[in-house]
């Protein structure tokens, strides 16, 4: 029978630290940086957004078909659904690990200040490259920096990347509520797959650019990993006595 311990998955020598989690994230920057450098100079990166802007056009769905793609596409994007789901997640994490307490003490732990983290970075990054870069999105028929757009990077794309794999964090992983490698190993597939296809709805109902796809799950990779660098940090006394 699996244990559901976090020491049952790895021993405190072996488990993965916050460092780990911050160099990701620094990585991840990285990468980000080179795909923003690439949607200006016009290169390889956004080679195929033109083609597939075309082919949509030619396809685009209408009438029933594109409300219910719609509502799909909201729901697993959407702020407003997004950050109650993750939120929602880390009140719970929350509380079952450190026991009852006023809603401060509760919204102050570890798991909420990990997500936290995760929407501030999201932000962050994400309206400071839109509103830098200003690139029109696909529905305008042309593609134009500096001329108010909020194309790249897609939103919809790092709401549904950070909130689906974080949530897998906040349950599953060492520092979860029920450390499981065997569910974990589950459950990424099955998140890997809305991932891809909230990402793609954006793009095929023409809101966004090929390239804007990548670009927001880069960015959801990036917030999820100083969410768990947060999550992954070294726990005062408090912590320990309140997770036990």
């Amino acid at each position: 029978m699996e244990s559901q311990s976090a020491g049952a998955l790895l021993g405190s020598s072996t488990r993965p630290t916050w460092r780990s989690s911050a160099v990701a994230a620094a990585i991840g920057a990285l990468v980000f940086a080179l795909c923003i450098w690439q949607v200006v100079v016009r290169g390889p990166f956004i080679a195929w957004d033109w083609q597939f802007h075309y082919y949509v056009d030619a396809n685009h769905p209408m009438g029933w078909e594109k409300v219910f793609l719609d509502i799909v596409a909201s729901i697993t994007g959407e702020r407003m659904f997004t950050i109650p789901m993750v939120g929602g997640t880390a009140l719970y994490v929350a509380w079952k690990q450190g026991g009852p307490g006023t809603l401060w003490n509760i919204a102050t732990r570890r798991p909420v200040l990990a997500v936290l983290a995760g929407l501030a970075t999201i932000a962050s990054i994400g309206y400071g490259t839109k509103f830098g870069l200003g690139r029109t999105g696909p529905h305008h028929n042309m593609d134009v920096l500096h001329a108010g757009g909020q194309a790249f990077p897609s939103g919809h794309a790092a709401n549904t990347f950070f909130t689906g794999f974080f949530i897998l964090c906040l349950l599953f992983t060492q520092y979860g509520l029920y450390p499981s490698r065997s569910r974990l190993r589950k459950m990424i597939p099955v998140v890997a797959v809305i991932v891809v296809i909230a990402g793609a709805l954006m793009s095929w109902l023409d809101y966004h650019w090929l390239s804007d796809i990548p670009g927001g799950w880069l960015l959801g990779f990036i917030a999820c990993m100083v969410a768990l660098s947060v999550l992954r940090a070294p726990r005062r006394e408090r912590d320990r006595s309140g997770a036990s």
